[in-house]
């Protein structure tokens, strides 16, 4: 999450035509710092999953969670968004066909938005393309249990040959196909290696080292699976010696808002830095506007998370007095 809201502040900088120091990188010789964070987010996913669902499994229970885990937040917070853009730019957006809103209620205007304009405000595309990834966990759990080796051949096979001859109109990277690699190998590690020893962390070193200081004539998809399968790698290494917990606190509540932050970040940052429009900036000015900005972003997702989840109580106690 913090690899891709500093990816996202930087775009944003450019957007709005201001000039100043970029937080942290942007951009690297095989991609950007969007790619990996992405990539993270696939894997902890399919991680979390299998770590959730490793031994008891319902198909209905785990829909349920999941329809619950997304969709009532993702709704509240887009109907703030909405009327709030509203209020700032007085009006709707009535050329966009009425029909689309269902992309919006379904969580798929950003991940198809490259095919018909619709009502995409907040989010991201790959808010889209991990619910295709939850539709797809319990055929990849099954078959994982029961043929792990297979599964893993299979699905490298079917990725590079896809990759190879990619022909869709959706790009490469926002194909839910192209992320089942990395969806897979989160899954994977919690089921069967649950831990990373140094070799592994000096492979995944290589692969990092190359990617960041050397151009590499290979498919760009190729790079963004390699270089987030080697950052996983090494933080999960680092993560298994931190054991204090005061140092854990701020990865854990981070943890904990991460999707509020996610859902919530682009419109933040967009309406905040339009005051800036075309302003050149110091480095030290650009992060005091970084630092600002992470801190509405930080609030913001907390009350969110908040309202989400006592929404969220109501109705279940609605329901569960009605039945």
């Amino acid at each position: 999450m913090i690899f891709i809201v500093v990816f996202h502040f930087n775009v944003s900088l450019g957007g709005h035509g201001i000039i100043g120091k970029e937080i942290s990188m942007r951009l690297i010789p095989n991609g950007n710092l969007g790619h990996i964070g992405v990539s993270l987010f696939f894997m902890i996913s399919g991680a979390a999953l299998i770590h959730s669902y490793k031994n008891n499994f319902s198909i209905m229970n785990f829909f349920k969670k999941r329809l619950i885990a997304l969709y009532p937040m993702f709704w509240i917070a887009y109907a703030i968004a909405f009327l709030f853009l509203f209020y700032v730019n007085l009006s709707i957006n009535h050329s966009v066909p009425k029909w689309t809103f269902i992309l919006t209620v379904l969580g798929f205007d950003g991940y198809l938005l490259y095919r018909t304009p619709n009502f995409y405000i907040l989010g991201e595309w790959f808010l889209g393309c991990i619910i295709m990834l939850y539709v797809c966990f319990p055929i990849l759990r099954f078959l994982m249990t029961k043929y792990p080796k297979l599964l893993l051949i299979g699905v490298f096979g079917l990725y590079f040959v896809l990759v190879a001859n990619y022909s869709f109109e959706m790009p490469v990277d926002r194909n839910f196909l192209t992320r089942i690699p990395e969806f897979l190998l989160g899954m994977y590690f919690i089921q069967y290696i649950k831990k990373v020893n140094i070799f592994y962390v000096i492979g995944a070193i290589g692969v990092i080292a190359l990617m960041l200081f050397k151009g590499v004539s290979i498919n760009p998809m190729y790079i963004i699976t390699s270089t987030g399968i080697a950052v996983f790698v090494v933080l999960v290494y680092i993560g298994q010696y931190i054991t204090i917990d005061k140092i854990k606190a701020p990865f854990i509540l981070i943890s904990k808002l991460s999707y509020p932050i996610f859902l919530a970040h682009h419109v933040i940052i967009d309406q905040l830095l339009v005051r800036f429009n075309g302003a050149t900036l110091t480095t030290s000015e650009s992060y005091c506007l970084f630092i600002f900005t992470c801190i509405v972003i930080l609030v913001i997702s907390v009350y969110l998370y908040k309202l989400s989840n006592n929404v969220s109580r109501y109705v279940s106690g609605l329901l569960i007095v009605k039945k």
